[in-house]
């Protein structure tokens, strides 16, 4: 067990609560500079100098705490999920910021180092490519949402609205996809590890980008560590003899990371990119969608792969196996 800091992080403030070396303490902080120092502050009375502090991942209020603190303690963010299923194992029922702070700092305490991928400190480039790439992903589903919507609708005039929003949308996203490219090329490390990201079969520059700022944005150890962020290790159900459940991903990873691995999985398996993979994979009775899943996880740990040690992709490592 460590010495572990949870905080539930709103707009305007944070409750945060201590558990180290036996004492357990909560306070409430201000979600600004003032309030990070006052923080800092307070944890220096604790006298720990290996504090691990974890925060869930909601919105973005949590992005400026966790950038200061990574100058001074690793850093978690937890997927909520996580953080629910955790309170629902210890039976907790009272939801208030305070419990939920101490729910948080629990989970910190007690949590396997493998579920605790360190977060990095943000510079100002990747920053902004993270804030624009989110915004991609927000205008997509906004098109989605309008392409259902102009699906079922009945009147022509309503249609037509739909399908000026979508064609409105349709551009933006062109002008924000451009824009990414531009903070891309703007910086050197960014290209280079794309660049080397599209020599998998079925990643397209895009998905490159998109994979580049979350390896970016954690100390994963190992590929592992990076499967489970994005969502993409396999579950089982099963109990004796009668309980036989089908095997799926969890839900526990991030959507974004998960969803941009999706097409490039779907493409892959098309195409036939990994022949010995998928052929052992269907021989064993797998249904095609967990084939896919399997896919991106294998595009998950080839990209961290990469990423670590700078190569290019090379099919005979990785299409035999």
């Amino acid at each position: 067990m460590r010495n572990a800091v949870g905080l539930d992080i709103s707009q305007k403030t944070f409750d945060a609560a201590v558990i180290a070396n036996g004492r357990r303490k909560e306070a409430v902080f201000t979600n600004d500079i003032n309030g990070f120092e006052k923080l800092k502050s307070w944890l220096d009375t604790f006298a720990c100098d290996d504090f691990h502090v974890c925060m869930e991942a909601t919105g973005n209020y949590f992005e400026d705490v966790a950038d200061y603190l990574c100058l001074h303690y690793k850093v978690s963010v937890i997927n909520p999920y996580k953080i629910s299923e955790y309170g629902k194992s210890r039976f907790h029922r009272t939801k208030t910021d305070k419990q939920d702070a101490k729910l948080i700092a629990e989970y910190c305490h007690t949590a396997m180092p493998k579920d605790l991928p360190e977060r990095k400190q943000i510079n100002g480039s990747h920053y902004r490519l993270k804030r624009v790439l989110a915004l991609c992903e927000q205008l997509k589903e906004q098109r989605t949402a309008q392409k259902n919507r102009l699906k079922a609708a009945k009147d022509d005039f309503v249609k037509q609205i739909h399908v000026g929003q979508i064609v409105h949308l349709t551009e933006q996203i062109k002008r924000v996809e451009a824009e990414i490219d531009n903070i891309v090329k703007q910086r050197e490390e960014f290209e280079t590890i794309v660049n080397r990201l599209k020599t998998v079969p079925s990643v397209g520059r895009l998905t490159a980008i998109i994979l580049t700022n979350y390896l970016l944005s954690g100390d994963f150890k190992n590929a592992n560590q990076f499967t489970a962020f994005a969502g993409l290790a396999p579950q089982k159900r099963e109990s004796g003899t009668s309980v036989k459940g089908r095997s799926s991903l969890t839900r526990y990873g991030n959507r974004r990371l998960r969803s941009a691995l999706f097409m490039p999985a779907m493409v892959a398996l098309r195409r036939n990119y990994f022949p010995a993979f998928v052929q052992r994979l269907k021989a064993k009775g797998k249904p095609p969608m967990l084939i896919i899943g399997a896919i991106m996880r294998k595009l998950a740990v080839i990209a961290f792969h990469i990423y670590k040690t700078g190569e290019k992709f090379q099919p005979e490592r990785y299409q035999p196996a």
